[in-house]
């Protein structure tokens, strides 16, 4: 954005009306980006009262109402609400609550051209302007969904999740999720680097300083206002006194007193696989019962600071009481009256903590006995398909095959792999549902968001999400590697973008997206990478078979190599660092898809021996320049997918 546009004054004064912290990180914020884009200081000044100053203000709808000023936003509003509005000769800027403020700090810097492609200083586009326009502005837009949020996935380091807690607030994604009762697990993954012998190990986060790094990382999310939300997996074996912070197996003896609270399966009560966070109680036995109930309103009375504590049970399948007593009622049974009884203590306790339960895994099926009654208002349903496909939307009746949807016996669960079973039974549970709701979904998670074998997940996932208010669900939780910018960010902006507007066209996000990191390259990028995940045929319903035929192999490996050319001139030719960062990206990721073509190649023409090389070659590609990458792919879920190719090229099963 070049040139002096008209209305607009120099070394724009921002004015902070009243004392909430996350509006003065916002005017603080809007001060360095635009002194950065213009080369003009941006003075911040704190005020009272609004008496006519120019500029930009900023403040909540009750403190401008003092000056006089009614944006016609309220507080009140559910839902996040952004406010640009021109009064004279000052632009306010404000919102339903202090977070979405901040959103529309960033709003107003994206209307100036500013876009922010991938967590870090390196991902920032921030062109040159001579001013900050306040005038024209009359913008009132509110975010379609109440959930719009990630969870903790992958491998990472406490800065990692830091600038993606960053990015986030920049994108309008409101709500972050740190699992168990500390995420050292998801550190300490990316620290120990196991899955790459080219690195050379961090020394692994004791539980000490790991909970140290999770606080720094709640005090991002509050200096933004965000929703910060804990737990998850972990309740049942935390309650009897064995840690559940991951899922290695355990290697403490259970203790006698332990061992009676534990699920009897098949005539034994053990940690299931002998590992704690994948093992149920006993719930019929009423010390169990009471144990788990007292551990989460205790640790809900402890930390304040968590909004929203999701209560799961085990993470294990197939695992709940065989013991007359549990037999009695079915495992969505027993959990919703566990989510009762705790929702009703903190109910009476007044504690504001909202807590989340969910359909998944054991809990598929709905209750029918007992219900979540969302008596005091601080429930929220979680579903979690995991099992789903994603080849096609989630909502996609045609997505189905032969499927029992009666319940089948106690332990005996074979989850559907297709999306209509799994809406029939989130229908289910809705017949008797009084509590707001989220999906909780895995587009980024292990192969799907980088794996073109997987089709273009960009388009699943922005059907999924315009879906989500035909389906009855208010938002998505993604749960995900958090470095999910590879070979573009183009999908994690598709994830924010239609978060935050259902009706966002697809084609205009990924062109705005692919403009800012390609700029005259951006149609030839997204040519080429349209190219490459139409490899797959999503067409096909029978769920099996989607590789093309083998001449369409031919032609995209071809096709692939010829781009090389044109992807390097770019990297090149770009004197934006930027641009050029997003080719040289673009040119890794043409190396990998070359790679892996050229191993579904050998494998078609059952050269064994010569595909596994070329899938070898692949993941040392990944492995040996995982730092130079090491903001945008995370090379622990590439290895996990890579070697799992792998494996089925040497049992002959791939695409089987």
């Amino acid at each position: 954005m070049e040139g002096e546009i008209p209305g607009l004054i120099s070394g724009t004064q921002i004015h902070v009306v009243g004392k909430d912290p996350v509006v003065s990180f916002a005017a603080e914020e809007l001060s360095r980006y635009l002194e950065k884009m213009t080369g003009l200081k941006h003075h911040v000044e704190k005020i009272d009262v609004y008496r006519g100053e120019e500029g930009i203000c900023l403040g909540l709808p009750k403190d401008l109402m003092l000056s006089g000023v009614n944006l016609a936003v309220s507080e009140d509003e559910v839902r996040d609400t952004i406010i640009l509005k021109t009064v004279g000769r000052c632009l306010f800027i404000s919102g339903s609550n202090p977070r979405s403020i901040l959103f529309a700090s960033y709003y107003y810097l994206k209307l100036h051209g500013a876009e922010w492609l991938w967590p870090g200083e390196d991902g920032e586009v921030l062109p040159r302007i001579k001013n900050a326009r306040i005038d024209g502005f009359d913008i009132k837009e509110t975010a379609s969904y109440d959930h719009r949020g990630v969870c903790i996935e992958g491998a990472v380091t406490p800065e990692m999740v830091i600038d993606f807690v960053d990015w986030m607030a920049k994108q309008r994604l409101n709500e972050f999720f740190l699992q168990f009762k500390t995420s050292r697990y998801f550190y300490n993954r990316y620290y120990a680097r196991k899955y790459n012998p080219m690195a050379e190990p961090s020394p692994e986060l004791s539980v000490e300083e790991a909970l140290r790094q999770d606080d720094r990382i709640i005090a991002e999310l509050k200096k933004r206002g965000m929703v910060v939300e804990r737990v998850g997996h972990g309740w049942t074996c935390e309650s009897i006194g064995i840690q559940g912070l991951g899922w290695d197996p355990e290697k403490d003896p259970v203790k006698d007193e332990q061992r009676q609270l534990l699920a009897l399966v098949n005539g034994r009560r053990e940690l299931f696989g002998g590992i704690a966070v994948n093992t149920e109680l006993c719930y019929s036995n009423p010390k169990a019962f009471q144990t788990i109930v007292d551990h989460v309103v205790q640790y809900a009375l402890e930390h304040p600071e968590v909004d929203i504590l999701h209560f799961w049970l085990s993470d294990g399948m197939n695992n709940h009481c065989e013991c007359p007593e549990c037999r009695e009622m079915s495992p969505s049974d027993w959990y919703s009256k566990l989510v009762n009884a705790v929702s009703h203590r903190l109910g009476e306790l007044n504690c504001k903590t909202r807590i989340v339960f969910l359909c998944y895994s054991n809990t598929l099926w709905a209750p029918t006995k007992e219900f979540v009654d969302n008596k005091y208002g601080n429930t929220i349903f979680m579903f979690a398909p995991i099992s789903r496909c994603y080849l096609h939307p989630l909502a996609d009746e045609k997505c189905s095959e032969q499927y029992s949807l009666t319940e089948p016996p106690r332990n005996r669960i074979v989850p559907p792999r297709t999306n209509r079973e799994f809406i029939q039974l989130l229908r289910a549970w809705q017949k008797t549902l009084k509590s707001d709701s989220f999906l909780f979904d895995y587009h980024f998670w292990f192969a799907y968001g980088f794996d073109f074998l997987k089709g273009d997940i960009g388009k699943i996932l922005w059907q999924d999400l315009r879906d989500l208010d035909k389906i009855g669900l208010n938002g998505l939780l993604s749960c995900q590697t958090l470095r999910a910018f590879y070979p573009t960010g183009v999908n994690m902006k598709i994830l924010a973008e239609t978060l935050w507007n259902k009706n966002a066209s697809l084609e205009d996000v990924k062109k705005n997206y692919l403009q800012a990191a390609f700029g005259s390259s951006a149609e030839f990028v997204s040519e080429y990478l349209e190219k490459i995940y139409s490899f797959i045929d999503t067409s096909n319903y029978e769920h099996r078979e989607y590789l093309s035929k083998p001449e369409n192999l031919e032609k995209l490996l071809e096709f692939v190599k010829k781009s090389r050319k044109q992807i390097e001139k770019i990297a090149q030719n770009s004197d934006e660092p930027v641009q050029k960062r997003s080719a040289t990206i673009l040119l890794h990721h043409n190396t990998f898809i070359t790679l892996v073509l050229e191993a579904i190649e050998q494998y078609v023409q059952e050269n064994y021996g010569k595909a596994l090389e070329s899938m070898r070659k692949a993941l040392n590609h990944f492995l040996s320049t995982e730092d130079e990458f090491v903001k945008i792919v995370d090379v622990f879920i590439v290895s996990l997918v890579i070697n799992r190719l792998s494996s089925a090229i040497q049992s002959k099963k791939l695409f089987t």
